[in-house]
């Protein structure tokens, strides 16, 4: 086997086709070009816009310097946030839910008058009235069934209370109290 190598010969190009993919090539690194532009672009006024922000800050904070605060002025800001605090915790309470709940348990011849929190305990005072001992009897088994933590009588009294015909009837006063009522208490 004989090479021959004829160094006079041109190789074929094609150059249709090496154009058109120079064309396309331009193109596609126009196009991107173009959108790196515009992005710059965009970051750039994005910038301009925080820089003018924070300038505009700068100016209204021009001669107010923070004042050091005191020891004793952490210590009254501390207190003034735990209250505020507390009352967040008072209020996040939902009470709807109790009352519900209490309706649940209340037997038909109680009527409660008063609901008294303690947020620091845990602990709700419950006061009413009852038509006799076995209705009172009957709520306080309804409260122990309950998921209270603790469910204590604290009083009981003879009261005189009004009925729908404004004659006076003889009931039971009493005061009930319930602990692990709230959840946050610990």
């Amino acid at each position: 086997m004989k090479l021959t190598l004829n160094l006079a010969s041109r190789r074929y190009i094609n150059e249709r086709a090496l154009t058109w993919g120079c064309l396309v090539l331009t193109l596609l690194l126009v196009l991107l070009l173009f959108f790196q532009l515009r992005g710059w672009m965009q970051s750039r006024e994005l910038n301009l816009a925080h820089q003018a922000e924070i300038n505009k800050l700068e100016e209204q904070l021009q001669g107010k310097i923070p004042k050091r605060l005191t020891s004793e002025e952490i210590s009254l800001q501390k207190q003034e946030f735990n209250v505020a605090q507390q009352l967040l915790q008072q209020d996040a309470f939902r009470w709807t839910e109790l009352f519900d709940r209490m309706e649940k348990l209340l037997p038909e011849n109680v009527s409660i008058r008063s609901f008294s929190p303690d947020y620091n305990k845990g602990s709700l005072t419950i006061t009413g009235v009852a038509k006799n001992l076995i209705d009172l009897q009957d709520l306080l088994d309804n409260l122990h069934n309950d998921s209270f933590k603790f469910v204590y009588l604290r009083n009981q009294r003879q009261v005189e209370v009004l009925d729908y015909q404004e004659q006076k009837r003889p009931a039971l006063g009493f005061s009930i109290l319930l602990e692990g009522v709230f959840n946050h208490a610990e």
